[in-house]
């Protein structure tokens, strides 16, 4: 028996939501995955790719609506691997982003940013 149509709009609405929900858990966890190939890369010395898989972690975290101090982590751990990428530009722009998400937490800042005065190459 085929449903009426004012009941498709109620049926349709629960699909939509719970899909949403399950992309929102894929984006968490390839960003976390991500967080720890980024780590490996800057492990071994790999700057660029650090900084890239950083900030693909980044996208992926703010796609998943993850939380604000996770999201500051992630912009602090890409400034780190920019500044010994040497690309001051990248730097600043994660460590002004770090400062905000950490104050839109109510968390106070770690002292343990790199500055953009941080000498190129340096192993952080």
């Amino acid at each position: 028996m085929p449903l009426p149509p004012r009941a498709m709009p109620c049926l349709l609405l629960p699909c939509l939501l719970a899909l949403a929900a399950c992309a929102t858990q894929a984006e968490l966890r390839m960003a976390a995955q991500q967080e720890q190939w980024a780590g490996e890369a800057a492990r071994q010395g790999h700057w660029p790719q650090a900084l890239r898989t950083y900030e693909d972690a980044i996208d992926n975290v703010e796609l998943g609506h993850g939380d604000a101090s996770w999201q500051a982590r992630l912009h602090q751990q890409a400034a780190q691997a920019a500044g010994a990428a040497c690309r001051p530009d990248a730097l600043e722009h994660h460590v002004r982003s770090a400062t905000a998400l950490w104050r839109r937490a109510g968390i106070t800042a770690p002292s343990t940013l790199p500055s953009v005065a941080q000498s190129c190459g340096a192993r952080p």
